[in-house]
């Protein structure tokens, strides 16, 4: 008890760098704007949830007159633009979180999990103090003292924002793998099914109509599914695991929102990836042979995982990364591509590519 006790304790006391929950931020911004725009424009032609029949979660949450709704919906977007920008970063958030969630508890039969899952996220960033990087109140306080803020905090509502973001995804695999229906691929099939009119009208529509309506082809496929979200929900949690939970998590929302009508799920669940990131900024260091190649890096490393070096002699680019590890050359690139937000889904399947040829250019002359 005496060493969990010291375990709990130091859980609340440690450290880290916060940027990428600043990222966070600065994504959902928009997300909140594209979230309550509608809400928005349907109260400014006099159109809200009270000219249809709705049911709060609470009978004693007020119902608003029409004018004191769309206010309050202004007041939310308004907070999500100040969210994108960072400023009064923390007021924003808290006001983004309070609105969007006095509008979903005006009405459960408007209730959607994208609107939750979204709410949830707003209130673990309330938690965090996410304008001491990319926002204006940064800049201001930089303006004004002459040093940029600390971007260090405690991170203990990182942690909890992670448990939030896995447990949804094994929350729904394990949900999904206990339903037979979802486990034997009645459901996806039915889904397809519905919604063949529209594989109808693309090319070669008939054909792939005859494929995708396929009845056995869901036994197979809804496995994979349900083994996807799970792998996603627990590789999150291991070093080893993690950019791979992260590539294949951002190919499964990629194409959920291209089959699917999920509003702002798909949205959130990628801009929420970055909280993955190690909590620690600078602690790579790559040397590039041109200043060109150091801006070009500097400008894409949204999480600055690296301090840049450039050698006046022109030699080959060189990264070293956090555990002492020395990549050369084309490698050195393309992992330095691999740590960057915009770059990692493209280069990850090369990097691996290239591990597997590795190990197996390792093994052969161990079996020779």
């Amino acid at each position: 008890m005496t060493r969990l006790g010291r375990w709990w304790r130091g859980l609340f006391d440690e450290v880290g760098d916060i940027r990428a929950v600043a990222l966070v931020r600065l994504l959902f911004g928009p997300i909140v704007v594209f979230h309550l725009w509608d809400f928005l424009t349907d109260a400014l032609h006099g159109s809200t949830y009270q000219d249809r029949f709705h049911e709060p979660f609470w009978p004693w949450l007020p119902n608003p007159p029409e004018t004191v709704y769309a206010l309050l919906i202004s007041i939310g977007v308004l907070a999500g633009v100040a969210m994108t920008v960072g400023l009064a970063s923390r007021i924003a958030t808290t006001t983004a979180f309070v609105v969007v969630g006095y509008n979903l508890f005006l009405d459960q039969t408007s209730f959607q999990h994208n609107r939750a899952f979204l709410l949830m996220n707003l209130a673990m960033l309330a938690l965090q103090p996410t304008g001491r990087a990319l926002s204006i109140d940064a800049w201001r306080y930089r303006r004004r003292l002459g040093h940029p803020p600390s971007g260090i905090a405690l991170i203990w509502p990182l942690w909890l924002h992670r448990i939030l973001l896995a447990s949804v995804y094994l929350a729904s695999g394990v949900s999904k793998l206990l339903d037979p229906d979802w486990r034997g691929g009645l459901v996806l099939w039915d889904r397809v099914v519905r919604f063949q009119r529209a594989i109808e009208d693309l090319p070669l529509g008939d054909t792939l109509v005859d494929v995708l309506t396929t009845r056995w082809l869901y036994y197979w496929f809804a496995p994979l599914t349900l083994a996807t979200e799970l792998f996603i929900g627990l590789g999150l949690w291991h070093h080893r695991t993690r950019l791979a939970a992260v590539w294949v998590a951002v190919l499964f929302h990629v194409s959920i929102e291209v089959t699917a009508n999920v509003h702002t799920f798909s949205y959130a669940a990628l801009a929420a990836l970055a909280l993955w990131a190690v909590p620690r900024t600078r602690d790579r260091v790559v040397t590039v042979p041109r200043r060109e190649q150091a801006a070009a890096i500097r400008r894409l490393d949204w999480l600055r995982r690296f301090r840049v070096v450039v050698d006046e002699d022109g030699g080959p680019a060189e990264l070293i990364e956090r555990d002492g590890t020395r990549h050369r050359g084309a490698d050195a690139r393309r992992r330095v591509l691999l740590h960057l937000p915009l770059t990692f889904v493209f280069v990850a399947p090369v990097i691996a590519v290239h591990a597997v040829r590795a190990a197996r250019a390792a093994d052969e002359p161990s079996r020779v």
